[in-house]
C-alpha cells in the first residue's frame, strides 16, 4: 500500500517566520528555530515507510532571491533542509483549509492510498507517531492528533474529502473541536491520536524547555558558576538564548532541582535552534566529519574504540593497548563518537555520524564494542546497535592489568558518569586503597559543553578549584586530565595508564592534535 506524509511548511526567512516569538528572539533566531523544526520533522519522516511530500509557501513579497549568507534563496534553502523528499509543491488555495484539501487531492491523485499531513511546529514529533497514525487508519477513516492549545498537528485520510475543511477560524483554540464536528457530519470514523504541544510563543518555548515548572528556589544558581555569574536561575536561563553556549552541560543543576528541570537540555535545545557557531570553526573542521577516522584494523568481532581525546593525550598507552588487544584478536577503530558536534547543537549531523558508525561496524562484522572514554560510553549508550563494554570490563575478562595501590584515592567523577558511576564501578576493582570523594564542590573540569570558549574565566576557575580539596586527583577521563594538568594540577592522574603500568607525560599545546592526526595513517 502506497503511503505518503505531507509536510506543510513555510520557507524560513529571517523576520518572516515564527514571528510570534519576536522580539523574544531575533528574526534570525526565529528562522533558526523554524529551520530546526523542519529538520526534525523531515528526519522523523525518514524513519517511516512512506514517501515525503513537501507543500510549501514562500515568504511575503519575495520576488527575487533574498541576499542572506545563511538562508540564501528561500526555496533552495528549504530543499537543503528537508532530506529524502519525493517532491516539493507550492500550496494552493485561499485559506489553510482549502490548501490542505488541495494537497490531499493532489497526493491521492498520485496513487497514494493513505496520506498523513503535518506541520513543522511540533519538535516532539517522532517516527513512532507517524507509524501509529498509519496503523490507526486501518480501522478508521480519519486520524487527528490534537495540540494542547486546541488545534491539531496531524490529520490523516484514506481518501480525498472536500467536505471536512469548512472550519470558520483556523489558528484558534477551537479548531480541533470544530474539525471533529465536520468529521461527524460527514459520517466518518475518527481516531484521535497523541496530544502534543506546538511551539508558537515564548510561553510555548518555556514549557518545552520545562522552565515553566521553576519555583525560583535558587538551588540551581547556588550550584552553578555560570548561573551565578549572570544572576539567573533555570527559568531565567531559558529566557537568555544568547547564553546557550555558556552552559557547561555538567548536569549539576538537574541533580539539585526539586522540579527536575534540566539546564543541559535547555542549553542543547537552544543550541539546536541557533546559527552562531563561528567560535567553533576549528572544532567543526576537525570533527564534522571527523578528519582522522581509521577503520583499517577494525575487521574483527571485537574492537577497541579509544575515542578522539584519550589517544591525543595518551598516545603511548593507546599504542600499548592496540598491541595488547591485537594479541587477543581484537581490532582497534579510531573515530570520534560525535558528542562534540551534538553538543554544539548539530543534532542532524550527529545522527548522521551515528548512522555511519553503526553501518560501518555492521559492514566489518563487529559484534562487541570496547569503550574507554566516559563521554563516548554515555553518548553511545542506547545508540549503538551492538553490545558495548568498558575497557575495564574487558581487561578483567582477559586477566590483564594490575592493581593500583595507594593509601587513598581522591576520585573525581567525570560529568557524564557522576550520577550513576557506571564506568567507575567497572574500574574500581583495580583500586587498592581508601576511596575518597573530596571534589563534590567542583562543578566541572572546565571543558564541559565547549563552554570554555565563551566562558574562559569560569573554565579556568572550575579546573583550578580542584586544587583546594586535594593535591592529587584520580579520574578516568582524558579530557578532564588535560584541563586539570593545563591549569597546573600536576597530581592529576588517569587510572588506565596506571592499571596498564605505563608511565606517560600528558602533552599540551599542538601535540594532542598531532597525535590524533597520526592515527589516520597507522
Amino acid at each position: 500500500m502506497k503511503k505518503a506524509i505531507i509536510l506543510f511548511t513555510r520557507a524560513p526567512v529571517p523576520g518572516q517566520t515564527k514571528t510570534r516569538l519576536m522580539p523574544f528572539l531575533s528574526g534570525k533566531d526565529c528562522a533558526a528555530v523554524h529551520s530546526e523544526f523542519i529538520r526534525n520533522a523531515s528526519c522523523a519522516c525518514q524513519g517511516v515507510d512512506a514517501d515525503l511530500l513537501v507543500y510549501y509557501t514562500l515568504p511575503d513579497q519575495v520576488q527575487s532571491p533574498i541576499k542572506d549568507k545563511l538562508y540564501g534563496e528561500p526555496l533552495a534553502y528549504l530543499m537543503k533542509l528537508v532530506k529524502g523528499a519525493k517532491g516539493f509543491y507550492p500550496q494552493k488555495g485561499e485559506g489553510l483549509g482549502q490548501r490542505m484539501c488541495q494537497a490531499f487531492e493532489e497526493s491521492f491523485g498520485l496513487g497514494y492510498e493513505k496520506v498523513l499531513l503535518t506541520g513543522t511546529d511540533i519538535p516532539q514529533i517522532t517516527a513512532d507517531i507517524f507509524r501509529q497514525s498509519f496503523e490507526n487508519l486501518e480501522d478508521c477513516d480519519v486520524v487527528v492528533n490534537p495540540t494542547e492549545d486546541g488545534g491539531y498537528y496531524l490529520i490523516g485520510l484514506k481518501a480525498a474529502r472536500d467536505d471536512i475543511w469548512d472550519v470558520a477560524h483556523y489558528g484558534t483554540n477551537t479548531v480541533f473541536q470544530d474539525t471533529l464536528c465536520e468529521l461527524e457530519k460527514a459520517g466518518l470514523r475518527v481516531c484521535v491520536g497523541q496530544v502534543l504541544r506546538d511551539i508558537d510563543t515564548k510561553e510555548d518555548l518555556m514549557a518545552w524547555y520545562g522552565a515553566d515548572r521553576c519555583i525560583h528556589c535558587g538551588a540551581c544558581t547556588k550550584s552553578c558558576g555560570f548561573l551565578e555569574k549572570y544572576g539567573i536561575d533555570l527559568a531565567g536561563f531559558a529566557k537568555r538564548p544568547e547564553l546557550a553556549y555558556s552552559c557547561f552541560l555538567c548536569g549539576r543543576c538537574k541533580a539539585l532541582c526539586p522540579k527536575d528541570i534540566d539546564g543541559a537540555r535547555i542549553a542543547l535545545l537552544m543550541r539546536q535552534m541557533r546559527s552562531d557557531r563561528a567560535s567553533y570553526k576549528g572544532l567543526l573542521w576537525e570533527k564534522s566529519p571527523y578528519k582522522f577516522a581509521n577503520y583499517r584494523k577494525g575487521r574483527k568481532k571485537s574492537v577497541l574504540f579509544p575515542g578522539c581525546n584519550f589517544m591525543a593525550f595518551y598516545p603511548k598507552t593507546t599504542k600499548y593497548l592496540e598491541r595488547l588487544m591485537s594479541a587477543y584478536d581484537i581490532g582497534t577503530i579510531y573515530d570520534c563518537c560525535g558528542k562534540p558536534v551534538y553538543e554544539l547543537g548539530l543534532k542532524e549531523d550527529s545522527n548522521q555520524k551515528l548512522d555511519r558508525i553503526n553501518s560501518r561496524l555492521k559492514e566489518l562484522g563487529v559484534e562487541e564494542f570496547i569503550i574507554l572514554c566516559p563521554n563516548c560510553y554515555h553518548f553511545f549508550k542506547d545508540k549503538l546497535e551492538i553490545p558495548m563494554v568498558t575497557i575495564y570490563q574487558k581487561l578483567n575478562e582477559l586477566g590483564e592489568g594490575q592493581m593500583i595501590k595507594r593509601d587513598r584515592f581522591p576520585i573525581y567523577y567525570p560529568c557524564p558518569d557522576r550520577e550513576k558511576k557506571e564506568m567507575f564501578h567497572d574500574l574500581s576493582q583495580y583500586l587498592a586503597g581508601e576511596l575518597t570523594e573530596p571534589f563534590g564542590k567542583v562543578q566541572c573540569c572546565g571543558l564541559g559543553g565547549c563552554a570554555g570558549v565563551k566562558e574562559p574565566e569560569l573554565s579556568k576557575e572550575m579546573a583550578e578549584s580542584a586544587k583546594k580539596y586535594s593535591d592529587e586527583l584520580y579520574t578516568y577521563c582524558a579530557s578532564c586530565i588535560s584541563n586539570f594538568r593545563r591549569k597546573g594540577m600536576d597530581g592529576a592522574y588517569h587510572v588506565l595508564p596506571l592499571i596498564l603500568g605505563i608511565e606517560e607525560k600528558v602533552p599540551l599545546g599542538i601535540q594532542p592534535f598531532m597525535n590524533r592526526a597520526r592515527r589516520k595513517l597507522l
